[in-house]
């Protein structure tokens, strides 16, 4: 049976995360995770395995998930099947697009809290 799409996970090796990979699994996907010494490779690559370790770099301090190649309709269903099973929240989310495809991991963490702290600096207003 052919996967449905990739995910990235990042710092989700913790036992509260098997009921993710449990779901992941249920949904086709497969998981790739990514190490400290891969986060200098594109995230087009690491969604398809390719790339070589190198120095490591700071290990993220929070879980982060990044959605490789599901349709919109996927996407929503594992969306809401996370939400409904109640697991820890994990608000650094994204979804592999032509704009974020060359960017390593680090740029896409600098995205995803710029982001974070523009939302919650809109929320205060």
């Amino acid at each position: 049976m052919k996967n449905a799409g990739t995910v990235l996970l990042y710092n989700c090796s913790d036992p509260e995360f098997s009921k993710l990979k449990q779901i992941f699994a249920m949904l086709r996907l497969r998981m790739r995770v990514v190490e400290p010494d891969r986060y200098h490779i594109s995230l087009e690559e690491l969604a398809q395995g390719k790339g070589e370790p190198g120095e490591p770099a700071e290990a993220l301090t929070e879980p982060m998930l990044v959605f490789c190649g599901l349709g919109q309709a996927l996407l929503e269903q594992v969306l809401e099947v996370i939400r409904l099973a109640k697991l820890p929240p994990i608000p650094l989310k994204a979804v592999l697009t032509e704009t974020n495809r060359e960017w390593d991991t680090t740029q896409l963490l600098a995205e995803l809290v710029k982001e974070r702290e523009a939302i919650a600096e809109a929320e205060r207003k």
